[in-house]
């Protein structure tokens, strides 16, 4: 047997571990469950790209989000890039990313470091006391900082971690803590397969009580297991077609929550110079957008019909080199 036939032998062993991890953990999310959702400012991700496919991008992993969706898509970039997204606020709070990437050419490890920065600020949040009454207003911030780093060791899979901060902060009350997110990515054309394991061990959020004596406030963020699947191939009329779903399960021995799962899908035309998107988020409502490019700049929109609360509105601005 050659060389090069080891290699790829060896490649498909190594994916099929992935892939049978990938089908265990999405069989196992129809009955795990969890509680509690310290992060809830930072569940409904991040980009109008992935914004538009309702948040199905563990699966695709082919872009600078992949610093919060999963770190094993950095090991799939081919360029560095820096991309901002903002979303106008709506009912006083507003949300916006930045995300950079640089990209290092290594013979055999080729991979990507990232750092992200996701702000929620919340403006004219009362302060009241005890009985209620109101002392005045403030604003609430809640920031995730994302250190990440994807290598790609083989062809057809790459692997990726984050290290995370986490704080919020209102009037003189601060919380904060460290988390560890771990991801896998297989890529066998036309299909993709995603998993990411999120919060190991659960990340501790802990502060000072605004109250005095009030003693030490913590929060927990759960562990999930987050697992997707996607698919790129050319149509008949050449067009490239991007189809994915995810599955964001709750994974903890206490509590329950309903399980949160997302389909989108993408058609580049125009010589891969616009995109038309569309996509469902089960916990939000159908979305929809569209992105261009112009050499090595590309603006993408999204628009998210929202079932419970007022409808969301994305721009992202991304510059690759």
């Amino acid at each position: 047997m050659t060389r090069a036939k080891r290699k790829e032998k060896r490649e498909k062993r190594y994916c099929s571990v992935v892939f049978f991890l990938f089908s265990f953990f999405f069989f196992l999310s129809n009955y795990a469950y969890a509680s509690g959702e310290a992060d809830a400012f930072a569940l409904p991700g991040v980009g109008a790209r992935p914004g538009a496919m309702g948040g199905a991008f563990i699966g695709l992993s082919d872009d600078i989000e992949s610093l919060y969706y999963n770190p094993a898509g950095l090991g799939n970039l081919m360029q560095s890039g820096v991309t901002g997204m903002m979303q106008p606020a709506s009912l006083g709070t507003s949300r916006s990313f930045l995300g950079v990437t640089r990209r290092w050419q290594h013979a055999k490890v080729p991979g990507s470091f990232g750092f992200g920065w996701l702000r929620m600020a919340s403006s004219d949040i009362e302060i009241t006391d005890a009985s209620e009454n109101i002392l005045g207003t403030d604003k609430l911030t809640n920031d995730l900082f994302l250190v990440s780093a994807g290598v790609r060791p083989f062809v057809h899979w790459s692997l990726g971690a984050t290290a995370k901060y986490m704080r919020l902060a209102f009037a003189d009350f601060k919380e904060g803590g460290f988390g560890l997110d771990l991801g896998a990515h297989v890529q066998y054309n036309p299909l993709r397969f995603g998993l990411v394991l999120t919060d190991i061990g659960g990340t501790k959020l802990s502060g000072d009580s605004i109250d005095a004596g009030g003693g030490t406030v913590a929060d927990v963020v759960p562990p999930r297991f987050k697992t997707g699947i996607g698919s790129v191939f050319p149509q008949p009329f050449n067009w490239p077609i991007t189809v994915a779903i995810d599955l964001d399960t709750f994974f903890l021995l206490r509590g329950s929550q309903d399980i949160k799962s997302a389909f989108g899908t993408e058609v580049w035309t125009y010589d891969d110079h616009l995109a038309i998107r569309a996509g469902y988020r089960q916990d939000a409502g159908p979305t929809m957008g569209f992105g261009t490019r112009l050499n090595q700049f590309q603006v993408d929109y999204s628009f998210l019909l929202s079932l419970h609360l007022k409808d969301e509105h994305r721009i992202s601005l991304t510059y690759r080199y």
